[in-house]
């Protein structure tokens, strides 16, 4: 069997369905192969980490300053301009 495809390991790592023929024969796969089993093994960290996040463990929100240069920047890129209900950006401000 060649490598499971990383969609694959994806669904494999979040355990969301009942597990198929097709599983059964990546997972036998996954047990054979180095380079796989690392691949599931990363994301099967990352969905718990995921899963266990509460707020406290997300960043602080960046400060207005950057915000406003965020928006400045996707302006700029996009050539529209900053939508003007946006809650971080105050026209007139260039900081």
């Amino acid at each position: 069997m060649a490598h499971v495809e990383r969609a694959h390991l994806v669904e494999l790592a979040l355990r969301n369905a009942t597990p198929t023929d097709t599983d059964t024969e990546a997972l036998r796969h996954v047990q054979h192969c180095d380079r796989c089993r690392a691949e599931l093994r990363v994301l099967a960290r990352l969905v718990t980490a995921a899963r266990t996040a509460e707020a406290v463990d997300l960043p602080a929100p960046p400060p207005e300053h950057v915000w406003r240069r965020i928006t400045r920047q996707v302006s700029r890129e996009t050539g529209t301009p900053p939508p003007p209900n946006h809650p971080r950006h105050t026209p007139g401000s260039d900081s």
